[in-house]
This record gives structure tokens, C-alpha cells and sequence, in this order.
């Protein structure tokens, strides 16, 4: 299990990425509206799990503790571990922060895009 914790992120997203795709051109073919937006939005919640789940989990941050006197940072090695600790986590969360915010906006574009395109046809039909 710890080749899957040390995988790049960069690989889940283009896996999310090819299943999005699938799904998206599966559900175009049935020209269902309603269909696409619920789509989109479970798709969403998935990944939006699934990036909650990659974060560091707040009690190993709570676990590192606070040096409570200089011989707890005196040596070098043991500075330099709890130095890495926090920025291992604190790198982790900035990634999936990253990508949190990326995915919501490409959603959103998404999504709104769709409501226009369906909008524009049906008030070109009337």
C-alpha cells in the first residue's frame, strides 16, 4: 500500500481525467441535459472525496508537537526531522489545495458553459 500513498497525484488525475471523458461521451450520445449536469456533479463529488481523503490527516500534524525547550531541538538531526515532518505535510496540503481549486473553477466553467449551449438551442428552436 505504500507504492499508492507515494504515486504522484498527477497520475489519479489523469485517471479521473480518462473516466470523466468516457462518461461524459457515453452520456452525450443519449443528448440527455438533465442526464449530463447530474453526471457532472457526482463525477465532482468524487473527486472532491477523494481529495479530502489525500490530505494529511490533522492529528498527525497535532502529533509533531511543539518543541517545549531547546534540548528538544538542540541536535541537528532531530531539527532537521521535525523540520521535514511539517514540511511534508505542509507541501501536501498546498498540493491538494491546488488541485482542489483547480478542479472547482474547470466545474464551474463546466458546468455554466453547458447551461449556456442548452439555453441557446432551445431559444433557437422557438
Amino acid at each position: 500500500m505504500d507504492y499508492l500513498e507515494n504515486l504522484d497525484i498527477t497520475y489519479y488525475f489523469i485517471f479521473f481525467g480518462g473516466v470523466f471523458i468516457v462518461g461524459y461521451f457515453i452520456i452525450k450520445r443519449q443528448n440527455n441535459f438533465k442526464l449530463m449536469l447530474q453526471f457532472r456533479l457526482i463525477f465532482y463529488g468524487f473527486v472532491m472525496a477523494f481529495m479530502l481523503f489525500w490530505l494529511p490527516s490533522t492529528p498527525s500534524l497535532a502529533s509533531f508537537g511543539y518543541p517545549a525547550d531547546i534540548d528538544d531541538i538542540e541536535n541537528k538531526q532531530k531539527l532537521l526531522k521535525y523540520l521535514q515532518d511539517y514540511n511534508e505535510a505542509i507541501v501536501k496540503t498546498t498540493e491538494v489545495v491546488h488541485w482542489m481549486i483547480f478542479i472547482t473553477v474547470f466545474w464551474f466553467a463546466s458546468i455554466i458553459s453547458s447551461i449556456i449551449k442548452h439555453f441557446k438551442i432551445d431559444n433557437s428552436v422557438e
